[in-house]
């Protein structure tokens, strides 16, 4: 792995961990109960500004790879979005009849919660938090981890990852996302269709939170996974 990405990974786990200084004067300016909401935009920010300058060195590399061309990169683009919905779907079924797991993530909850006391949060969530998984779990880990070894155990092993760094009970949902977006990244060489479909699924997640009418749609989807549980 090169040093350029090892300060990639440092970059990110450093914005994970810099929330501890919530507790000190430096962010007395900001409102109390906006603090969390207000220090995770500005830190993920800088670690997404950071990271993409880290990465313009490759934009002259890897010229000889073969990647999907634009048509290809649009129709994976499009049916990755579906394609990890199903996962997401179908992972939930297996969770909860396996493992007997609640439907609802506390994972995601509080990550609700956060947007609802500070709404540009919703930003982050949608957006810069998924581009930083892409970048970290598929160009970075995976790609490493499946050049030295095969791309079944890199699937396996940065997907896990990525399912213990949301710190969730639902470790077969967020590893069979992983493991979609590692699909999605291999089969185009390009790492933009991962990040389409990751950020296309946490928009969705945010619609169905904060739209009324769409909170139907959510309980349906409950509904049949705990149809489709009876069945198994």
């Amino acid at each position: 792995m090169t040093k350029r990405y090892w300060w990639i990974i440092i970059t990110y786990i450093v914005c994970q961990l810099s929330g501890l200084i919530l507790g000190t004067p430096l962010l007395n300016f900001i409102p109390i109960e906006q603090r969390s909401g207000a220090w995770v935009v500005f830190s993920f920010l800088v670690t997404l500004i950071i990271t993409l300058l880290l990465l313009l060195p490759e934009r002259k590399m890897h010229k000889n790879i073969k990647r999907a061309n634009t048509t290809e990169t649009i129709t994976w683009a499009i049916a990755g979005i579906f394609l990890i919905y199903i996962t997401q779907v179908v992972a939930s079924v297996i969770d909860v009849s396996l493992l007997g797991e609640p439907p609802k993530s506390e994972n995601t909850e509080q990550i609700m919660d956060l947007v609802r006391i500070t709404p540009f949060a919703a930003f982050v969530v949608a957006i810069v938090g998924p581009i930083l998984e892409e970048i970290i779990f598929r160009k970075i880990i995976f790609g490493w981890i499946s050049k030295k070894t095969n791309v079944w155990i890199g699937a396996i092993i940065s997907a896990l990852l990525f399912a213990l760094l949301h710190m969730d009970k639902h470790i077969i949902i967020y590893g069979g996302i992983g493991c979609t977006l590692a699909f999605l990244y291999v089969k185009t060489k390009r790492i933009i269709v991962p990040i389409i479909a990751h950020c296309s699924l946490n928009t969705f997640a945010l619609i169905m939170t904060f739209t009324p009418a769409i909170q139907d749609l959510l309980e349906k989807q409950q509904q049949t996974v705990h149809f489709l549980r009876g069945l198994l």
